[in-house]
């Protein structure tokens, strides 16, 4: 260390700043990670028995106008539902979660879903807001 002998101390001490910044990057990349799968606001049906999962699954969104969205990736045409959601399967096993809002066609949720049996998948879920 250096003797500051009669001057006011100039340096810096960076181990402070450090830290901060550190636990700043963490919360962030934290609270990224949970808002990734959400590309419109979706008001979701509320139940009082919910089960936790454990892998993370492929999200399908739908919103109120009945557009879908797969782990984020809006789709333009329902054509385009096979291609996006084999592109973003995680596991070996399929499993999916479907995130509809309240409001749409019980029709257009039924598609979605006789898509995922199309595509084999083994384990659909339905997302609820825990009352």
């Amino acid at each position: 260390m250096k003797q500051h002998q009669h001057g006011p101390i100039t340096e810096i001490n960076m181990t402070p700043f450090v830290d901060i910044v550190l636990v700043i990057l963490i919360i962030f990349m934290l609270t990224a990670t949970l808002l990734l799968p959400r590309t419109f606001s979706i008001a979701l049906p509320q139940a009082t028995q919910a089960d936790k999962i454990e892998k993370p699954p492929t999200i399908i969104a739908i919103n109120a106008e009945g557009r879908i969205a797969i782990n984020g990736v809006r789709l333009a045409h329902d054509d385009e539902f096979e291609q996006v959601f084999r592109a973003q399967q995680h596991n070996h096993e399929p499993q999916a979660i479907i995130a509809a809002d309240k409001e749409i066609r019980h029709g257009r949720l039924i598609e979605v879903i006789d898509n995922l049996k199309r595509l084999k998948v083994q384990r659909i879920g339905i997302e609820v807001e825990q009352r």
